[in-house]
This record gives structure tokens, sequence and C-alpha cells, in this order.
């Protein structure tokens, strides 16, 4: 066979089946072979991987892009995420208008940008957004919806949100239900408790990191899963929940599949995993949801483990990072960058706990694929699949910096962190977009995904 591409001899992650020595062949984009001997096979571009992990490419579910109408971070993001395995991003949109008109625009804008492929979620913010979402799933090929149970009040419209109540969300989740193989995202935190708290440490002259955590409680997270759940067991609308962080809000959703009420899917992010409210990190370590315990963190981990969690998001957005004497109150939350999402799972996963590779790769991309309705042309190795494919060097150590992870933001929490385990090639639809480190791929490269539901 001839191909275009040939990626030979590395440790194959098929997530159906199981890691073996094989070779894929690549041709117009698509794998359109996997073999076990590569002899027979001629090829325009040869690629070792001889003791390397071959992985299908990253899905990243959760990232904020393209908030500032001039900025470039559809760019620089997904340039920065190419380097740790991406090679789909998924952009929580949001606009007051009816998004037939604010769509086109926002695509367009990603598409001249973008260097991997980019769908969206639309956030729902008002019965005109309602409405509206058979023809959204219809015309645009959106199939998943944000609610954001996280604020309401001055905080909302510092935000420049619409505030969501519950009925509104209890009306879309009907709506959902309806068109089947759509999901609903929710953001899980009751607003009411995080502005009584807040109120209260501020009163108190509370300004530290720990105050933050404490203002948007685990028990606000709980409180809205649990609610969530309830009009999701009503409705029989699946539901995604963003950024879980807390031991109590898996244990509910673990009780509610035990059940079998409803489907019900979970994300955490990395910084849950490895940073703690107790950390010595200062008001840089300020993120939304906060930072929880250590104990919640393992939870987190055995969830990873076990399968109770099925994907990492980021959370991803580009930010500067104010001065660590601005106060809690008043600072943005810190960046969250995509790049270095993989090498986290790997060195503090696979190296320290035992996370397997193969439970790796469900989470990073395989289960998002399945859930976000891009399966099977994202999300596994298979004949007839888009050529997406990271190749790790699951031994490669580096020391986070900005010079490494190439955001456009000036910080990450894991700075100066050494991690063990790094992508060294990136394919995004058969073509290499980033070799040991460096970006090779053209800007406006990614297309985007439309993802009608298979019924």
């Amino acid at each position: 066979m001839e191909a275009d591409l040939v990626v030979k001899d590395g440790f194959v992650v098929i997530p159906e089946a199981r890691v073996s020595k094989a070779t894929l062949a690549i041709r117009a984009g698509k794998i359109v072979g996997i073999y076990e001997d590569s002899s027979c096979l001629k090829a325009k571009e040869i690629i070792e991987a001889t003791g390397k992990y071959v992985l299908p490419g990253i899905i990243q579910p959760h990232a904020h892009l393209g908030r500032d109408k001039e900025s470039e971070d559809y760019a620089t993001e997904t340039y920065s995420a190419a380097i740790g395995g991406v090679t789909t991003v998924m952009v929580f949109f949001r606009d007051g208008r009816d998004y037939a008109e604010a769509f086109l625009e926002e695509k367009n804008s990603a598409s001249q940008r973008a260097y991997v492929d980019f769908s969206f979620h639309f956030q729902v913010m008002s019965n005109m957004h309602l409405d509206n979402i058979p023809r959204y799933v219809e015309q645009f090929g959106v199939s998943s919806f944000k609610f954001n149970m996280g604020y309401k009040g001055e905080e909302s419209r510092e935000k420049g949100l619409f505030a969501l109540n519950d009925g509104l969300m209890y009306s879309a989740f009907l709506n959902l239900r309806d068109l089947k193989g759509t999901v609903a995202c929710v953001h899980a935190e009751n607003s009411e408790i995080n502005a009584y708290s807040t109120d209260k440490l501020q009163r108190q002259g509370r300004d530290d990191l720990k105050a933050w955590s404490e203002a948007r409680p685990s028990y606000s997270e709980a409180e809205a899963i649990g609610r969530a759940l309830y009009f999701s067991q009503l409705t029989q609308c699946p539901i995604y929940v963003v950024h879980m962080t807390t031991q109590e809000g898996l244990r509910l959703i673990k009780e509610h599949r035990n059940r079998g009420l409803s489907p019900v899917y979970v994300e955490t992010c990395p910084h849950y995993l490895t940073h703690h409210m107790s950390d010595d990190v200062g008001r840089i370590g300020k993120f939304t949801p906060p930072l929880r315990t250590e104990v919640d963190s393992e939870a987190l981990w055995q969830g990873l483990i076990s399968g109770d969690i099925d994907t990492i998001g980021i959370d991803q957005i580009t930010r500067k990072v104010d001065p660590e004497e601005t106060s809690i109150w008043k600072r943005t939350t810190s960046p969250r960058e995509a790049v270095t999402a993989l090498p986290v799972l790997i060195s503090e996963g696979l190296h320290k706990r035992g996370l397997g590779i193969e439970r790796i790769v469900r989470l990073t991309s395989y289960n998002a694929a399945r859930i976000f309705n891009v399966y099977p042309n994202k999300g596994t190795l298979a004949v007839g699949s888009d050529a997406d494919v990271v190749v790790v060097d699951i031994d490669l150590e580096k020391k986070v910096s900005n010079d490494i992870i190439k955001s456009a933001s000036n910080f990450s929490i894991y700075e100066g962190w050494t991690l063990r385990g790094w992508p060294v090639l990136t394919i995004c639809r058969g073509k290499v977009i980033m070799r040991d480190g460096e970006v090779v791929g053209q800007r406006g490269w990614g297309e985007f995904l439309e993802r009608r539901p298979v019924m």
C-alpha cells in the first residue's frame, strides 16, 4: 500500500481494543490501515515511533476562546494546545443575541485562526435561545448546550451573563430530551450560597486564597449537582457536569448512576487534581470553581482510575495574571492552558498513581468523542477515522515554562513543575502540526465540526 504518511512501530492505543505494537497508514487525512507488519508499506513520509505510545488526538471539550473580539486567542491557544497533543477543541460560546446571528461571525473568526479542529457548545440564557434549540441543532450541527447555575445578580451582570433560572433550565432539559443525542452541559454551583458566603467573608475582612474557596463552598457545588440530577431524572435529559471538584459531588453522581435514573457524564480539570485550597500558591490559585481539599483531589483521582469520571476538560482561557497584591475578590481567575493536560495525567497519574494509558485515552479523547457526537471520526484510531494522532514519549521530562507551552497567557499554575511524559508529534487530519515541541502547522488549518446527533 502507498500512503501519504506512516507512523511506524509504536505502541498503538485503541480505546475499543488494547495496546499493541502497530503501524498506522494515513492517506488524504484519514487512517487507511493499521498493520502489525509495516514492510509492505510505502509512504511520502515515515515517522519512527518505536518505543513511544501512539494515541488518538486529544479532544479538549472545555474552552473559553474569542471572548475579546480583538483577541487572537483562537490562534495562540490552539497553537499552544497542539504542543500538548490536542487536535480538537470545543468552545463554550455565549451571546445575548439569537445564535443564528452570532454564530457565523464566531465560526469565521475561529476558521481564520485555529490550528486544530473546533466546535461549539451554545450557552442558553433566555427564552429566545430555548425556543431555537431545535434550529441550532439542525442548522448549525451544535448538539450540546451550556447552563450556568453559578451566577446571578451583580456577579452575573459583571460577567455579561443573562441570569439562568431553574424554570428556564428545566424547560430546556425537556426540549433536549426530545432531541435524541443532545446533552446539557451544567456548571453546578448554588449562586445564592455563593453570594451569602462571599458577603460574610468580605465583612470579616478575609482576602486570601482559602477565603475564595470558602466563599464558594463544596456544598454549593453538591447542592447544584443534586438539583441538576433531579431535573435530569424528571426529564430524562442527559447532563454533562463540567469542571466537577468535590468528593461529595462525585458520590451523588455515582448514586444516581447506580439507580439507573438518567444519563450523566462527569468532567474534571487538571488543577483540581494537583492543587488544593491550603497550598502556598497565593492568590494566583484563584479558579472558579475554587480549589478544594486534598481529600477531594484524591477522590477525583480515584474517579479517573475507576471510570466514574468521564473526561478531562481544561476550562481553557487566556489571561495575564494580575499582580499578587490585587484583592482576591477583584482579581480575575488565573489562566488555564491545554498543553499541560496530557503531561499532568501521565506524570501525576500514570507514573505516580497507576492510571493506565488506556484510561488516559478514554479520558482525553474517546469519551468526549462519544458524548459530543464526533465519534468515530474522532476519538479513536480506526480505519476510516480522521488521522488525528499524538505520539507520546512517556519518559520525556520537561520543566514547565511559557517557553515550553507558548501560550499568550503569562503564567501557568504548573510553572516550574517538571512533568514526565510529553507529546513529541501531533497530527491533525493527516497533517503534522507539531514536531518535538515546535508547531509546524498552519494558522487556519482547523475545521469546524458539525455534531448533529446520531438518532
